[in-house]
């Protein structure tokens, strides 16, 4: 049998990780988004944590995509902007891509990732190499592909996606901006 992750692993881990980036990042990404822009990332990104992390709390379901749909719709609710909406596109096609699964395996995870990708895509009209996020989103759907497709632990894929979206973030260095505030810079 083939691992998988159950929705109250995924609860888990959507709590940890909002409750670290709560904790430990919203200073960071205030002062990047100030670089070029108005610096409210941050904020956004608190109030969408808090929202995820109140849904948590009260949304009890062995679903995992009506979870996933449900974090991305009170994200955005908590704070409408560019980045919720986009971020609301990725949660809800994901979960739609997993719409009554109990549990995830790594192939299931892979396509949830690329239906993701393809929501912010088609929401914010933008495409790899115009120096988004999706430069290093894409990268790291396409090494939990390959994971999945050579069988490996959901925790060594989710590693291997990491590299690849930091690796994604460093090409993006030499990239000319075409979409948002960014392209004003």
């Amino acid at each position: 049998m083939k691992e998988a992750i159950s929705a109250a692993k995924i609860s888990e881990i959507l709590y940890g990780a909002c409750n670290s980036l709560e904790k430990n990042h919203i200073d960071e990404f205030r002062a990047l988004d100030a670089a070029i822009g108005d610096g409210d990332l941050g904020i956004t990104i608190r109030k969408g944590c808090t929202a995820i992390i109140e849904t948590l709390k009260t949304f009890q379901t062995e679903d995992t995509g009506a979870l996933i749909k449900k974090c991305g719709i009170q994200f955005n609710q908590a704070n409408p902007s560019t980045f919720g909406v986009l971020t609301a596109s990725a949660f809800i096609e994901g979960g739609k891509k997993v719409s009554g699964k109990e549990s995830l395996t790594l192939d299931e995870i892979a396509g949830m990732f690329r239906a993701a990708l393809e929501g912010i895509m088609k929401r914010g009209k933008a495409k790899t190499g115009e120096k988004t996020m999706l430069d290093a989103l894409e990268p790291a759907v396409e090494a939990l592909e390959k994971a999945a497709s050579e069988d490996k632990s959901i925790k060594e894929a989710f590693e291997k996606a990491a590299e690849a979206a930091k690796d994604g973030l460093e090409r993006t260095k030499d990239m000319e901006a075409k979409k948002g505030r960014a392209k004003a810079f």
